[in-house]
């Protein structure tokens, strides 16, 4: 059963101001948060007590429904601070998104007797699911959970027949924390502190009510909790809601690269040099360029999460063109991020490569998350250009 709330849902301010508050213990701590490859305790307990997992939630379980364009600025802000606790921050409230499209009865089990339920998921299909009398018998094991540790649940991709006889086809499939094993594999060079692990099941019985059949939803925007979360937020196409999370924090990433750079330039006297980074004439047009780039890529996501807010209020549909232009936007606010990140890092002297230091920090987040599949430069540029000449797409992730 839903459960009703008459709270207000907090302004932008105020998501901000909570956001810098989180931010700032995620940069305290990022050190202990990288050597454990879990946000530290004290983020951890301030995370899940801020109200930023919900942001995306359905109102109907206590959740804000805010806007796109307020739930970017918010991770954003918090990528300025510390990328594995935006990351977590961004991924884990986008999922309360997504939660909101399946069934009526999975909402009500995951949301119904504690909306502070938190699942993780894994899109890649690497299940292998058989249809079951009342469902399907799931095993296989997923990478790139993020968030673990906080969930209940998982929801893990597959592609099958959801019937016997039925064509196969791409669904997710939540499951409980009792029917899977957690597989501690998150050793790399970035991100370390998403704890963004592999989980494994075997011959998992998975009800249909908790089989999400997102290949179909894809095809028609239409999906099974938009008969009870009627609002604007969840009838936008879920590829580009989905994937804003992926690319807010590394934006922030630079901004706080950016930030950091200035302050090291302003202070630091190169050895042998005589004088200040801050007067050399190609640290200030390297300063000077990066802001620019990085002011175009905010510009850019402000617009994309714009288009996102005007699907939910019935002022835009989001074409095929669109969400293909939409996959392009977001690959090059990622690809700018990184290069101003590379930029930034060239010039801050062989100091900021100590590991105490947050700039390599961040340059090494960045990259990470700049891999994900779903801001690959060249699969979005190729297929906005097959687009713009009449061409079909050969790529599902727009």
């Amino acid at each position: 059963m839903a459960i009703s709330t008459t709270s207000a849902s907090p302004s932008l301010d105020q998501l901000l101001a909570t956001a810098s508050h989180l931010g700032a213990l995620g940069e305290k701590y990022a050190a202990q948060t990288e050597a454990a490859r879990q946000l530290h305790p004290e983020v951890a307990h301030a995370l899940l007590e801020s109200g930023l997992v919900n942001m995306l939630q359905p109102a109907r379980f206590g959740g804000y429904e805010t806007s796109f364009s307020d739930y970017a600025q918010v991770i954003r802000h918090l990528g300025s601070f510390d990328l594995s606790t935006a990351w977590v921050s961004g991924i884990l409230s986008i999922h309360h998104y997504w939660g909101g499209l399946v069934s009526p009865e999975l909402q009500d089990e995951l949301w119904g007797k504690n909306p502070e339920t938190i699942f993780t998921d894994s899109f890649m299909p690497a299940g292998k699911a058989q249809p079951v009398p009342g469902g399907l018998r799931l095993s296989g094991r997923w990478s790139w959970l993020s968030g673990t540790p906080f969930a209940s649940w998982v929801a893990v991709g597959a592609i099958a027949p959801y019937e016997a006889g039925a064509e196969p086809e791409y669904m997710m499939l939540f499951l409980p924390k009792d029917s899977y094993t957690v597989i501690d594999d998150w050793y790399t060079m970035g991100l370390r502190g998403s704890s963004s692990v592999s989980v494994e099941a075997t011959e998992v019985f998975v009800p249909y009510h908790r089989v999400f059949r997102l290949g179909r939803g894809m095809q028609t925007n239409e999906y099974p909790g938009q008969a009870v979360n009627p609002g604007g937020l969840f009838q936008i196409p879920f590829v580009p809601a989905l994937a804003l999370a992926l690319v807010a924090p590394g934006l922030g990433g630079a901004q706080g690269m950016l930030q950091r750079f200035r302050t090291r330039a302003a202070s630091r006297i190169p050895v042998f040099s005589g004088q200040r980074q801050a007067e050399f004439a190609l640290s200030q047009t390297t300063l000077a360029e990066t802001t620019v780039e990085i002011d175009m890529a905010d510009g850019l996501l402000k617009r994309y999460a714009a288009e996102l807010d005007a699907c939910a209020a019935g002022q835009a549909t989001l074409n095929e063109s669109d969400r293909m232009r939409l996959f392009a936007w977001r690959s090059i606010i990622s690809k700018r991020s990184r290069e101003a990140s590379q930029q930034l890092m060239d010039f801050a002297g062989a100091g900021a490569s100590f590991e105490h230091e947050p700039m390599q920090r961040f340059y090494r987040d960045m990259y990470m998350m700049g891999q994900h599949i779903a801001l690959n430069f060249e699969t979005a540029m190729r297929n906005y250009g097959r687009n713009l000449l009449g061409l079909p797409p050969d790529s599902v992730l727009y």
